[in-house]
């Protein structure tokens, strides 16, 4: 299979890149993420599992897929990249960009999901998927590589802003 991706890049209004973050996150990958798109990951189409929690407030979905089997979370959160650095719960793997924009891929608690969190004002986007003995995706390498393909497939569809 071959994917085309197609990137775009925005600035503010004048020309500047917004240091100050916005108070709330309004982007909600549930429903900006194309169908189409989805469906071209081989995720399931189906009204994805809503995801969302307060305090602090972030919006998230989950999918499926069916070959070969995993579960994806994709979640805006207000979480800075430095945060996600410093928290000790992550083990930061190395830092990348996707479609021009900052990104860290990490395993998340010592062995059990591969995070990649893409740095979109005023938080990030993140891709979740879990790994394990159990699972399609045995090591943390290759749900990192998967996380980073959705991660990377669906960069023509960020938003300027989360």
């Amino acid at each position: 299979m071959t994917f085309l991706v197609v990137c775009g890049c925005a600035e503010s209004v004048d020309g500047q890149a917004d240091d100050a973050p916005t108070s709330e996150i309004t982007f909600h990958p549930c429903d900006a993420m194309p169908a189409e798109a989805i469906q071209g990951l081989g995720l399931d189409v189906r009204p994805p599992d809503r995801r969302d929690h307060d305090n602090p407030k972030s919006l998230g979905c989950g999918y499926l897929s069916n070959d070969p089997e995993y579960g994806l979370t994709i979640a805006a959160r207000p979480h800075t990249l430095d945060e996600v650095k410093s928290d000790d719960r992550f083990n930061i793997l190395r830092e990348t960009e996707i479609c021009g924009r900052r990104a860290l891929v990490s395993d998340f608690r010592g062995g059990s999901a591969c995070t990649v969190s893409v740095a979109i004002e005023p938080g990030i986007l993140e891709f979740m998927i879990g790994y394990s003995e159990l699972e399609d995706f045995t090591t943390v390498d290759a749900a990192c590589d998967q996380a980073t393909k959705v991660a990377t497939t669906l960069a023509p569809y960020f938003p300027d802003h989360l």
